[in-house]
């Protein structure tokens, strides 16, 4: 049972996504936005779609989403705008989708990727 649990953990940190930054961390005045843009790779032989949400109704994620051959990259923004002064912590999250189906018959596990961020307004 320990080797499975082993297996399972060291599974579930292989990453087949390379985000180019996960930190967001601005100082945005109030009243005006910041940008900031990303590249995402999908580092894997398979076809995957790729989502972008964010908790917080101040963060904007253009495109919501978009696919990606393998060891293809693209980039999206994330835009701020605060409403108020002081450090604002949201979670940026990557749904990650396997879109064909596999020829060995193992089974997809499509993922959910959670980043915390911040900003702050002042």
């Amino acid at each position: 049972m320990r080797y499975i649990l082993g297996f399972l953990l060291s599974f579930s940190l292989c990453f087949s996504l390379e985000l180019s930054d996960k930190e967001f961390s601005e100082i945005i005045k109030l009243g005006t936005s910041k940008t900031k843009e990303y590249s995402l790779k999908n580092n894997s032989e398979l076809k995957k779609e790729y989502f972008f949400s964010s908790d917080d109704l101040n963060v904007k994620i253009k495109p919501k989403g978009f696919r990606l051959n393998p060891f293809e990259e693209r980039k999206f923004k994330i835009t701020a705008t605060p409403n108020k002064i002081g450090k604002k912590q949201y979670y940026f999250e990557i749904k990650e989708v396997i879109r064909e189906k596999l020829k060995d018959n193992s089974v997809n596990i499509n993922k959910v990727y959670r980043i915390q961020q911040h900003y702050i307004g002042e």
